[in-house]
């Protein structure tokens, strides 16, 4: 089942910057959730890791893993 339909937003995250280090499927689809639901969003990858043109493509910031973690108030890994 899609991570989509089983995630209720939580009212803390209303508000807050995440970041999201890593960019699995589950990573992917959890980050334009929160997008759609106006929280924002960084992705946090490693510069040598194939998936930043995805998800700069998919329209996020994307930042190497400790600016992401430097610039967001709540720390999602996948």
């Amino acid at each position: 089942m899609p991570l989509v339909k089983q995630f209720v937003i939580p009212d803390y995250l209303y508000g807050k910057s995440i970041a999201i280090l890593g960019y699995s499927r589950e990573g992917r689809e959890y980050a334009k959730l929160l997008r759609d639901h106006d929280i924002s969003v960084v992705i946090g990858l490693r510069p040598v890791d194939d998936l930043w043109s995805d998800a700069d493509g998919d329209g996020f910031q994307v930042k190497n893993l400790w600016d992401a973690v430097e610039s967001a108030d709540i720390i999602q890994v996948w």
